[in-house]
């Protein structure tokens, strides 16, 4: 699977560098919370593999999305990315065909809360949050606010809890095993 997510990267490097170089550097960072966040959450290696997947793959949709809408909202950019995902991995003979409609379903659905908790992406999802609070897409004040409510992992509110300060179950938490 290594290669795979190698070659598979590499890829979206490609595509992006073309559009928009910035959202390589968003890729990536969201690759690797979500590696690290599912590590944590005790997920399986083939499962921890099929995040990075998707979370390499997460925004595929968005230069579609900008050329057919003139945009790369949420919506437009899940089904735009759900649409290439479904091309790109035909030609992954590595993948079995429920791995390859959990990476679609996850990109296709990547912002939605509800969809990560009934497909299990949650450290995909919380992985992406965190990435946009950081680049601004939402307004840091809003870490807290936004964790409370969406962040379902413990391995999540951990990292909302070093990048943002927030979060106070998981500062109990850390305070509990320092003292």
């Amino acid at each position: 699977m290594e290669y795979l997510i190698s070659r598979i990267n590499w890829k979206m490097m490609e595509l992006f560098a073309a559009e928009d170089p910035a959202q390589i550097a968003h890729t990536q960072s969201v690759h690797d919370y979500t590696r690290v966040l599912a590590a944590r959450s005790g997920c399986a290696e083939r499962r921890i593999a099929l995040l990075e997947l998707a979370a390499i793959l997460h925004d595929i949709g968005c230069p579609a999305s900008r050329a057919k809408y003139g945009d790369s909202k949420p919506p437009h950019q899940e089904e735009e990315g759900a649409r290439i995902v479904a091309e790109w991995l035909r030609e992954c003979p590595e993948l079995n065909d429920d791995e390859k409609k959990f990476i679609e379903e996850a990109v296709g659905s990547h912002h939605q809360f509800e969809a990560a908790k009934r497909l299990g992406f949650e450290p995909l999802f919380e992985a992406d949050l965190a990435v946009n609070l950081l680049e601004g897409y939402y307004p840091r004040e809003r870490a807290g606010e936004l964790c409370e409510k969406l962040v379902t992992t413990a391995a999540g509110r951990e990292l909302f809890h070093l990048l943002f300060g927030c979060c106070s179950e998981c500062a109990e938490a850390e305070t509990d095993r320092q003292g």
